[in-house]
């Protein structure tokens, strides 16, 4: 659901700030983190460590949806050639 409504319909209505921004934040700020911690700290096995990052898919679903609630990603983005 995340990566339709991000890549597709945020940036088809003119807002990829949003999509940047969100993957940014959540990819370094939680995934990243996460990952090295339940690898190197934990010792976790590789496939728990896989579970662990996929999990961010998660973390942003909310943000996303709010966002997408608000209609505030929808622009004109045509030309108005009067």
């Amino acid at each position: 659901m995340n990566t339709t409504v991000i890549c597709g319909v945020f940036r088809s209505g003119g807002d990829s700030r949003f999509g940047f921004i969100c993957d940014t934040i959540d990819m370094w700020v939680f995934s990243v983190p996460l990952g090295f911690i339940s690898a190197f700290v934990l010792k976790l096995p590789p496939m728990w460590v896989y579970f662990l990052l996929c999990l961010d898919e998660f973390v942003k679903m909310p943000f996303v949806y709010k966002h997408y609630k608000s209609y505030k990603w929808l622009q004109n983005i045509t030309r108005d050639d009067v």
